[in-house]
């Protein structure tokens, strides 16, 4: 089985699309091809809308992933309120989990600062049928600010993972709050509390997540954006993931794509693809295990979301 753990379907606003232009439009200028920020973010808006998981799915059949999670992304206090209030949003989520039970699963997407967020958190999990939390810190909130604790102590009491955001990101969020030593507060407060480190810390900057992640055996990560990497640099890919496995074991790794935000670097099915050659295909002299990688892929995530 094939679970990609970290995915997105609609409901962020123009603003942020228009940030992640800017780094494909800078992209795009080293190859000759000169395009507007605005004109790429509103593509990447309209092509990114998928109210009904049809693309999703199209894209896993094609994939060969199994499973998905949906994580819906509150931005609303940090770049505006979306059209649809972010407790329509998570329902919608749940929605289509509910249609779709065999190969979808949603999660709670809510900023712990909302004077409901709770509420949304409670309904989500006990009247929608969603499985865990999902949190976007550089939305302008550090995790271990006290907003955040009345959630992931319900988190504790109905025993489902936390995935969080983490590492640098696109403009107009802000990297400074989704730093990986905040998570090591959330590992020792909640030590029994399963949190996913989104992205891992990001590829470029993943020591200090290695670092904790090693003494804190509740941390774990997502490979999600690591597309990238492995575009630009295939070796520093294969050893910034061999390190993970090696300092903090292959159990605490799951396949991600953060789609359909990455689409644009590396469909799902290269992804997966070249995620399974890696036994074949590391660089660098670099090696994994078949089941290493059976693992990441799959096995972990059932494991954790008890599939």
């Amino acid at each position: 089985m094939i679970v990609d753990i970290h995915t997105h379907l609609f409901g962020a606003p123009r603003k942020f699309f228009h940030g992640v232009a800017r780094y494909i439009t800078h992209e795009f200028a080293k190859q000759g091809i000169q395009e507007s920020n605005e004109e790429v973010g509103d593509s990447l808006m309209e092509s990114s809308d998928d109210p009904e998981a049809e693309g999703l799915l199209a894209e896993m059949d094609e994939a060969g992933i199994d499973k998905s999670v949906l994580l819906p992304a509150d931005f609303g206090l940090a770049l505006g309120e979306p059209e649809i209030s972010i407790e329509e949003i998570n329902k919608r989520y749940a929605e289509l989990a509910q249609k779709h039970p065999s190969r979808l699963i949603a999660f709670v997407g809510v900023d712990p600062r909302r004077t409901n967020a709770l509420d949304i958190f409670r309904k989500g999990i006990e009247e929608w049928g969603m499985r865990g939390l999902k949190l976007l810190p550089s939305s302008g909130f550090y995790p271990n600010q006290k907003e955040v604790y009345p959630l992931l102590e319900k988190a504790c009491e109905w025993k489902i993972p936390v995935l969080i955001h983490s590492g640098a990101t696109m403009v107009h969020m802000r990297s400074k709050y989704s730093q990986a030593i905040y998570f090591d507060d959330l590992a020792v407060d909640f030590p029994d509390l399963s949190i996913i480190a989104a992205h891992g810390g990001g590829a470029f900057d993943h020591s200090q997540m290695l670092s904790i992640m090693h003494l804190k055996l509740n941390i774990m990560i997502d490979i999600s954006g690591w597309q990238i990497t492995a575009t630009k640099n295939y070796p520093y890919f294969c050893k910034t993931l061999r390190e993970f496995m090696d300092f903090a074991e292959p159990e605490r790794i799951f396949f991600g794509s953060d789609r359909p935000g990455l689409s644009s670097v590396m469909s799902n099915k290269d992804w997966v693809e070249l995620i399974k050659n890696l036994p074949q295909k590391a660089a660098d002299e670099i090696t994994f295990k078949k089941e290493e990688i059976t693992a990441l892929l799959g096995t972990n995530a059932q494991k954790l979301l008890n599939l």
